[in-house]
Parts: structure tokens; C-alpha cells; sequence
């Protein structure tokens, strides 16, 4: 009797202390929402009046300021000369990047065209990234336009889009 006994014991005992092969854990999980980053389309990036004289680079820093590669380009211009201006609101704290694509300008008659590529200034930040403060910060937008030699007179138009995203 002492036998079974014992042997129904450890059956029991074996069955109760044996494992079914699983282990939980647990972690928290949490979220949290940002406010969308927003742009507000900016002022003009005006380049002023140019001769095309032998042709050359006509450059507008992000504060505005106009210098030419070639002086013989150079004319009094009615037209004020300004960088682009936009406002970014992004969350405070907040890394994102600026891109800012090249274009080209077209004039009034087929085939006349001026590249043009950009560089930017956010409070100093120059590299193409900025970190948001919850507040709207100005983007600053200069530029550098070539033109040619044969550049047709006349009236040169086009679009810079900027655009901002969280990184």
C-alpha cells in the first residue's frame, strides 16, 4: 500500500510542478499625437531688372542682397530686389527637413528659359533641417539664377514650391 501510495504521490506532485512551455511579460504601450507641421506660401524671390550683357549668375542671399558674377549685368531696377519669406509652424522640439528644388524660369517666347536653384535660412539654419518650437518661424529664401548671353528680353516667370516634412 505504501507503494502506490507513494506512486500515485509523485504522479500527482509531477503533474501539479510541471510546466506547459509558454512565459508572458507585459510592457506598457503609449502614443502621442504632434501637431501637424503647416507652411504658409511665402512672398516673391525677385531677381530686379538684369542686362544679359555677356551673360553670368545673378544671385539674391537669403536677406534680400543682390551681387552679380558679371558687373556688366548690373542695372538700376525699379522693382524691389527680395528674397522669398514663408512662415513654418512645427511642434516644439521637433526635428524636420526643408527641400527645396531647383527650376527653371520661362520667359514670354518658346525656349526661353533661366535656371534657378535655391538656398534657404531658418533662423540661421542653413543645412536643410530645423527643429520646430511650437511657434511660426520664418523661412528665409535667396537664390541663384544663371543667364545666358542670348537671353531674350523680356518678362521671366515661375514657381518655387518649399516643402517641410517631420523627420
Amino acid at each position: 500500500m505504501k507503494k502506490i501510495t507513494f506512486i500515485l504521490f509523485a504522479l500527482i506532485s509531477g503533474t501539479a510542478l510541471a510546466q506547459d512551455g509558454t512565459a508572458k511579460g507585459t510592457a506598457d504601450v503609449s502614443a502621442e499625437i504632434v501637431t501637424p507641421i503647416k507652411i504658409n506660401n511665402g512672398t516673391a524671390l525677385n531677381f530686379g531688372s538684369i542686362v544679359a550683357a555677356e551673360g553670368g549668375k545673378v544671385r539674391v542671399n537669403t536677406e534680400g542682397t543682390r551681387t552679380f558674377s558679371n558687373t556688366n549685368m548690373e542695372v538700376i531696377t525699379v522693382d524691389a530686389i527680395t528674397a522669398a519669406s514663408f512662415e513654418v509652424t512645427a511642434a516644439d522640439q521637433y526635428s524636420y527637413s526643408i527641400s527645396i528644388p531647383s527650376i527653371v524660369l520661362t520667359g514670354e517666347e518658346e525656349g526661353t528659359e533661366m535656371p534657378v536653384s535655391f538656398t534657404q535660412d531658418l533662423e540661421g539654419e542653413t543645412d536643410g533641417t530645423a527643429t520646430g518650437s511650437g511657434d511660426a518661424q520664418t523661412l528665409k529664401v535667396g537664390g541663384l539664377l544663371t543667364v545666358s548671353s542670348e537671353q531674350t528680353a523680356g518678362t521671366y516667370e515661375g514657381e518655387v514650391t518649399v516643402t517641410v516634412a517631420y523627420e
